[in-house]
């Protein structure tokens, strides 16, 4: 099961708390389910990620991400949901 978005089934993936671009390892692993993974990386930066966001429950104390997660939760895990990438982010590329 997806700690952010509770999901059992879905097909799941590593993500780096601490992306490994700004010293995260191997300790700093938490396993999500792809739909997850893939809005965390587009909403925010890997400056943002390693800064304040590097707990489950950071992520989900940033608002914009909980609201992804809750409409997530009520998806079938079946299928995938693409994520798109913010606004501010486009502008300012993956790393910020």
């Amino acid at each position: 099961m997806c700690p952010l978005c509770r999901r059992e089934g879905a097909r799941m993936s590593d993500h780096h708390l601490v992306p490994k671009s700004r010293g995260g390892d191997h300790r700093d692993v938490v396993t999500i389910c792809h739909d997850c993974h893939d809005a965390i990386h587009e909403m925010f930066t890997n400056k943002e990620l390693a800064e304040r966001l590097a707990s489950v429950e950071a992520l989900l104390a940033e608002e914009r991400f909980a609201r992804h997660a809750r409409w997530l939760a009520k998806q079938r895990p079946d299928r995938r949901f693409p994520s798109r990438r913010a606004r501010d982010q486009r502008r300012r590329g993956r790393n910020g």
